[in-house]
């Protein structure tokens, strides 16, 4: 890619572990990121985000619900790629089709959706 300065990338779910990695790379090649979380309100989840090397200049948080059609729309408008990482995190399941499985494929949906309307 010859100007990344000029393309905007989006990364779901980017306050998780894999993700995070992601929006650093992303920033030190100097790529501006929008960052979906659950609530950029949260400092905790968000602030590690928020300290990497160009975030100041080329980061934006977008709240994003994976089980809400439509709720990437904002976040992939003009974006040159999206990186999906998000998912549901559950650590107690007692059902593993209808708590994990289910809503990963709906999420998933969900982003292809979006990206699909965002093309």
């Amino acid at each position: 890619m010859s100007s990344n300065i000029e393309k905007v990338v989006c990364v779901t779910g980017a306050s998780g572990f894999i993700a995070s990695w992601i929006v650093k790379f992303l920033l030190q090649r100097g790529y501006t990121v929008r960052a979906t979380v659950r609530n950029p309100a949260n400092h905790e989840k968000v602030d590690h985000l928020l300290k990497l090397d160009g975030a100041k200049e080329r980061l934006h948080l977008y709240k994003a619900d994976l089980l809400e059609e439509g709720s990437f729309d904002s976040a992939f408008e003009g974006c040159y790629g999206v990186f999906h990482t998000a998912s549901r995190v559950q650590f107690v399941v007692n059902d593993p089709q209808k708590e994990l499985i289910d809503p990963a494929v709906k999420g998933t949906l969900n982003v292809v959706k979006s990206c699909n309307r965002h093309q």
